[in-house]
C-alpha cells in the first residue's frame, strides 16, 4: 500500500490492471496493451534527473538503463515480469528490447512442473511484442508463436494446419525468439506427433479426405525450409506420402454431402481412389499407383485401368447430385458385384441420366436379384418391378436388358417358378402367392415387346 499522497509505483499500477490475469488465462487477445504502455510511459517522466526536465528520452541509453533496473526487481515472477517487459518494449532500444525478450525465454534444460505454463506465457508475449513494437518482433515470429500456442492449447482435441505450423516455425528468422529446442519441447509436451499420427490414421480409415486435406494441404511447400525439413521426420508421420498427395479438392469436399454419409463405409474402395498413395510410390492419388489399386475387384478378368477408375469417380460425383438411392445403385453395380467394368459403368451412367431416385431404387433391387444367392420369389418380384421401368425408358433396355441376357434369365426364372409350382400342386398345396407372381411376370414379359424370343 503506497504511503498517503504518494503516487503508486509503476509495478503497482501494472498489478492493478488485468494484464497478468489475461496472460495466465491465455487471453492475449484481451491483454490491455494500451493501458500498460501508458503506465510504462510515465516512468521516464517521473525519473527525470532534472527538476524541470522533460524526462528521459525513450529508446535512449538512459531509458534502457532505467528499465533494466526496474525489470530486474520483478525477475522470476511469472506473468508479472513478462507484463512489465511487454509494457515497456516501445520505450527501449532494439538491442535492449530483444535482450529483454530473450531473458524471459523458459529454461528448457531443467525439470520444471510449470514449464508448460511458462511457455504459454512466453509465446503470448512474442505475439504481443509484435503489436507493442513491430521492430522488436517480426511477423514470422508472431505467426510461429501463434501456431505453437495453438498446439499448446489444443492438446489432443484440435490440430492447427500442419502447413501453417511448419511454414511458420520453419523459417530461420524465428531461430532467436523461438529456437528449435523450444518448438520441439512444445510438440513433445502436447504429444503432438502421436496425436497427429492417430488423427491422420483415423481420418484415413474413415476416408475423411476433406478433413485430412485441411491438415496436410501444401505440405510440399515446407519441405525445402531448413528448420522445417529437420522437424518433419519427428513431427509428421508418413510426411512423404501426404506431401505427394494431390486430390481433387472439389471432389473430396463434395464427399462431405449428407447423401454420402450413410454409404461411406461401403464406398470405401471407391473413396480410397482419391486418397493418398499408400503403395509407397508417392503418386498424387491412390488411383494413380500401380494396377490393382481398386480393392473392390474380386475377379481378375475385369479391368481397373485408369480410364475405368476415372469413370467410376465421375459416376460417384454424378450420383451424389441425384441422391442416396443412386449411390446405392453404384455400390450394387461396382462394389458388391466384385465386377467393375465398362459394362457396369454404362449401366450406372444410364441410370444417372434419368436422374430419378425411385428408378435407381428399383434398379438397385433388380441388380442385386441377379446374384446367385437370391431366392426365387425375391428374384421374380424384382423382375416384375424392373420390366415396366425398362419398357418405359429405352436407354435402360440395352445396359439392363439385352446386354445382361435378360431374355434368357427371365425364361430360366419362369421355368424354375413353374417347376416349383408344379411340385407344390403334386404335394396337394396350392401356392397361390407364387402363382400370382408367375402370372404377373408372364404379363410383364409379354408387354416387353423390346425383348425378342419370349
Amino acid at each position: 500500500m503506497p504511503a498517503l499522497g504518494r503516487k503508486p509505483s509503476w509495478h503497482q499500477q501494472l498489478n492493478h490492471t488485468k494484464a497478468k490475469t489475461r496472460l495466465l488465462a491465455g487471453q492475449f487477445a484481451q491483454f490491455p496493451l494500451s493501458e500498460v504502455q501508458r503506465i510504462a510511459s510515465g516512468l521516464p517522466k517521473d525519473k527525470s534527473p532534472a527538476l524541470w526536465g522533460r524526462g528521459i528520452a525513450p529508446q535512449s541509453a538512459e531509458c534502457d538503463i532505467l528499465f533494466a533496473s526496474e525489470l530486474a526487481a520483478v525477475r522470476g515472477e511469472l506473468a508479472v515480469h513478462e507484463t512489465a517487459i511487454v509494457a515497456c518494449l516501445h520505450l527501449l532500444s532494439y538491442e535492449q528490447a530483444r535482450g529483454q525478450m530473450f531473458s524471459i525465454r523458459p529454461d528448457l534444460g531443467v525439470g520444471d512442473v510449470f514449464l508448460e505454463h511458462k511457455m504459454a506465457v512466453y509465446l503470448q508475449c512474442v505475439i504481443l511484442a509484435r503489436r507493442a513494437n513491430p521492430d522488436v518482433c517480426s511477423e514470422d515470429e508472431r505467426a510461429a508463436a501463434e501456431e505453437l500456442l495453438g498446439v499448446l492449447r489444443g492438446g489432443t482435441k484440435e490440430f492447427p494446419s500442419i502447413l501453417r505450423l511448419l511454414e511458420a516455425v520453419g523459417k530461420e528468422t524465428c531461430e532467436l525468439l523461438l529456437p528449435a529446442a523450444m518448438v520441439v519441447k512444445v510438440l513433445e509436451t502436447t504429444h503432438y506427433q502421436d496425436n497427429l499420427a492417430r488423427e491422420l490414421e483415423d481420418l484415413r480409415r474413415g476416408r475423411k479426405w476433406f478433413d485430412a486435406y485441411k491438415l496436410t494441404y501444401g505440405l510440399r511447400r515446407v519441405v525445402g525450409l531448413a528448420r522445417a525439413d529437420e522437424m518433419l521426420r519427428d513431427v509428421f508421420p508418413n510426411y512423404a506420402m501426404w506431401a505427394a498427395w494431390k486430390p481433387d479438392f472439389r471432389r473430396i469436399a463434395s464427399w462431405e454431402s449428407p447423401n454420402l454419409t450413410p454409404h461411406r463405409t461401403r464406398l470405401g474402395p471407391v473413396l480410397d481412389l482419391e486418397g493418398p498413395d499408400t503403395t509407397g510410390q508417392l503418386r498424387g492419388t491412390f488411383r494413380m499407383s500401380s494396377p490393382g489399386a481398386f480393392s473392390g475387384l474380386s475377379n481378375p478378368m475385369y479391368s481397373n485401368d485408369r480410364h475405368i477408375l476415372d469413370r467410376l469417380l465421375e459416376g460417384l460425383d454424378a450420383s451424389l447430385t441425384v441422391g442416396p438411392a443412386t449411390i446405392d445403385l453404384l455400390i450394387a453395380l461396382c462394389i458388391e458385384s466384385g465386377a467393375l467394368s465398362r459394362h457396369s459403368l454404362s449401366q450406372l451412367e444410364a441410370a444417372i441420366e434419368l436422374g430419378d431416385e425411385s428408378c435407381s431404387e428399383t434398379l438397385g433391387v433388380f441388380v442385386r436379384s441377379l446374384q446367385p444367392e437370391t431366392g426365387l420369389a425375391a428374384r421374380m418380384v424384382a423382375f416384375n418391378s424392373a420390366l415396366p421401368l425398362l419398357s418405359l425408358y429405352p436407354n435402360l433396355q440395352a445396359p439392363f436388358g439385352t446386354n445382361i441376357h435378360l431374355e434368357r434369365r427371365a425364361a430360366e426364372t419362369l421355368a424354375e417358378a413353374q417347376g416349383h409350382l408344379d411340385d407344390c400342386r403334386a404335394e396337394g398345396w396350392d401356392n397361390q402367392p407364387l402363382g400370382s407372381i408367375l402370372v404377373a411376370q408372364r404379363k410383364r414379359l409379354l408387354e416387353a415387346t423390346w425383348l425378342s424370343g419370349l
